[in-house]
């Protein structure tokens, strides 16, 4: 054997004898447990936090460099409770020795048994999970063992040297539980029951990790099983993972979920690129109550979030209600299947959905839609559909807000709470942050002022309530803080409505203009469908022309000023109860009769008046009915403003003194009566001219009077 090859074999089996030689040495003759008590002021000086071993330390050299320690526990600072912060049972890690002068990392079985780790935030604001070193010990000389240090200056930061490898023979979590506490706002979450255990993890090589426990939820109160399943492999520099399945599976329940009760199921195979801060996800399907999404795209969320997708969604309504527990109401074609298509792009200054396709009950429908909040605001919409049926989706959703609020009932409201938003947005991510940045200014008014919009709706029939609306065409602009749509027509209650709306948004309210015509609208269809009785037919004809200010109720009834005129032309009142309640009673045999009569079927000619609103105040002076057997005028005003009412009117039945009838109080909650001191003197000045008999010659006013009204109340 060459000589220097003897020497360098010498060497290293010397080196290695006196490894395995310290290895032994330290193992039988070190007992770490005699350091718990530096452990423990190390720990102090570094997080201010005390721990406690209440179990054994246990180390290994060589081969393997590894721990292992019974129950320790670590406490919470001071203004927290006296619970434990953190603690567990059982760690157990193992790291080989060789490999590192590799720069590769080899671990044996990871053991994590007991976790519990409460995590709490106080009525001030702070958490007790940021450690802060007591001040005192920035000063004072570290003790390690028998050695005292004194304070070295930190080192510059390096740039961290990249692992060439990374294994791991198996994780292991058991029997751990998680909680987050508000004491501010009373909320709490935790995740119980943890367990978490993985096949062997070594790079570049596929693994499996597996995932249960209990999520629970204290406001609102939830409690959800969930389970997940993973299959990967990552890339040998860990920088891309491709996740070949994943499953996750939840099952909450609480008064929150629709039906009580829900299982939500998500499977899908993505790659995570880590290091460039995307995903690609090839496969994504996303379950619950009978209704499925599909989603493949691209997820960037390097500093704002960026989707690029393919996404389906399809449902039954039938087959919701069905795993709602409720009874869904029955379509007019024996389909109640909604599917949706769209390409979706959600950047940080625009979303868009291209090529909307989809089908509602069979019947087809397809649009587009864009909105740019950029340096140059842009919106785009086109939508066209055949036929849209709303009313099962409606009756769907009253029959679970009905199921909602009986589990309410008899509960106390929750107290209000201040928001404590400045602690909130400390702990929110930079991609959050810009998210909510984007969203208010999506919507911000100097946005909506540039805004540079198209619209374009086209649908054959849309039924809403049991109404049904045909012909609907909206076509729209903005351009300069000036939107406009015209037309905006649609054929409703048998007759034509078309109208234009401008809106103004240059100020600081926005000033909206509308104007309204209709042709031969069927006003039995409308009593009926409003008030479920025809109390009146006969054609409508109605024009208006309004503005006002702002867009809440309270912005618009101040500000509203036009004028509009309503037309109704030969049809017939039934059964209607316009005059105040008590009022018949002022009438006995056949007066009463004859009202009556009138009241249940009057045919009439015309019905017409004037509407002119000025700062909210809305009044009319030239109401009137003029019928076969009866006449009706009418004036006054009502102020929106004020809400309230104070209207005069006039019916005449044939043979009838006159009716003065009077409407006041809230225009909410409107006050009927009659006015009995102009009834009374319209009743004597009529006495004399139709209720005394032609052929009766008695000439005493008095005695004319007294006779007249024996008639009158006969």
């Amino acid at each position: 054997m060459n000589p220097i090859a003897k020497i360098v074999l010498a060497v290293i089996s010397t080196i290695a004898a006196l490894l395995i030689i310290a290895a032994v040495s330290l193992t039988t003759l070190v007992d770490p447990n005699d350091y718990k008590q530096e452990i423990t002021s190390a720990v102090y000086d570094a997080t201010g936090r005390e721990i406690t071993f209440s179990g054994d330390i246990s180390l290994t050299f060589f081969p393997w460099f590894g721990i292992s320690l019974g129950e320790v526990s670590m406490t919470n600072p001071q203004g927290f409770p006296t619970e434990t912060f953190a603690s567990v049972k059982k760690a157990q890690a193992s790291i080989k020795v060789m490999p590192l002068f590799y720069r590769e990392l080899e671990f044996s079985d990871v053991i994590l048994s007991g976790v519990t780790l409460n995590l709490i935030e106080n009525k001030s604001g702070k958490n007790n999970w940021t450690f802060t070193p007591p001040k005192e010990a920035s000063s004072k000389p570290k003790r390690r063992g028998s050695i005292i240090e004194s304070p070295k200056p930190k080192a510059a930061p390096t740039d961290s040297v990249a692992l060439a490898a990374l294994f791991i023979e198996s994780l292991s979590i058991t029997d751990t539980n998680i909680t987050y506490e508000n004491l501010r706002n009373g909320k709490k979450y935790s995740v119980i029951a943890l367990s978490l255990s993985s096949s062997a993890f070594r790079a570049g090589k596929p693994f499996e990790l597996k995932v249960s426990g209990v999520a629970e939820s204290t406001a609102p109160a939830v409690i959800s099983p969930f389970q997940l399943t993973v299959e990967a492999t990552p890339s040998a520099d860990l920088t891309v993972v491709d996740i070949t399945d994943l499953h996750v599976v939840l099952e909450p329940e609480g008064t929150v979920i629709p039906g009580g009760e829900a299982s939500i199921r998500m499977h899908s195979s993505l790659t995570a690129h880590i290091k460039d801060n995307y995903i690609a996800i090839r496969k994504g399907e996303l379950s619950t109550y009978n209704t499925t999404m599909n989603l493949d795209g691209k997820v960037a969320y390097a500093k704002d979030l960026n989707v690029q997708a393919n996404v389906a969604v399809n449902a039954d309504y039938r087959e919701v209600a069905k795993a709602l527990g409720v009874s869904a109401p029955q379509p007019e074609n024996d389909n109640s299947e909604l599917t949706v298509s769209t390409q979706l792009k959600l950047f940080s200054d625009n979303i868009a959905l291209n090529d909307i396709q989809g089908s509602l009950s069979g019947h087809p429908l397809n649009g587009d839609f864009l909105y740019f909040f950029g340096k140059d605001p842009q919106l785009r919409l086109r939508f066209n559909a055949e036929y849209l049926n709303l009313d099962p989706y409606i009756a769907l959703a009253d029959l679970l807000s009905k199921e909602d609020n009986t589990s309410k009932k008899g509960k106390k409201p929750a107290k209000k709470k201040a928001k404590a938003k400045s602690a909130v947005k400390g702990r929110n991510t930079n991609v959050e942050q810009n998210a909510q940045k984007n969203i208010e200014k999506a919507f911000a008014p100097e946005t909506l002022a540039k805004l540079d919009a198209a619209v374009d709706i086209a649908i054959n029939k849309l039924v809403v309530k049991e109404l049904a609306v045909s012909d609907i065409k909206i076509m729209g602009k903005g351009k300069d803080g000036i939107v406009t749509v015209d037309p905006l027509h649609f054929t409703v209650f048998n007759g034509k409505v078309n109208s234009t709306v401008k809106t103004d948004l240059r100020g600081a309210l926005p000033i909206s203009s509308i104007t309204v015509t209709t042709d031969k609208m069927d006003l039995g269809n409308i009593t009926k469908t409003l008030a479920g009785t025809e109390y009146i037919s006969g054609s409508l004809f109605l024009n208006a022309s309004m503005s006002a200010y702002g867009m809440t109720k309270e912005t618009v009834g101040r500000t509203l000023n036009g004028k509009a005129t309503f037309n109704a032309t030969n049809g017939t009142l039934q059964g209607l109860d316009i005059l105040p309640k008590g009022s018949l009673e002022l009438f006995q045999g056949k007066t009463r009769e004859k009202i009556e009569s009138s009241l249940t079927a009057q045919p009439y000619e015309v019905i017409r008046g004037t509407l002119f609103a000025k700062n909210g105040r809305v009044s009319n002076n030239d109401f009137m009915v003029k019928a076969a057997e009866m006449d009706a005028k009418g004036s006054g005003f009502a102020n929106l403003a004020s809400d309230s009412v104070h209207y005069k009117a006039e019916i005449k039945f044939d043979n009838v003194p006159m009716i003065p009838v009077v409407v006041s109080g809230k225009l909410s909650k409107p006050k009927y009566g009659v006015d009995l001191k102009r009834f009374l003197g319209s009743s004597i000045e009529d006495v004399t001219k139709t209720l005394l008999d032609k052929d009766d010659e008695e000439k005493d006013p008095l005695k004319r009077l007294e006779k007249g009204l024996k008639n009158l109340f006969k």
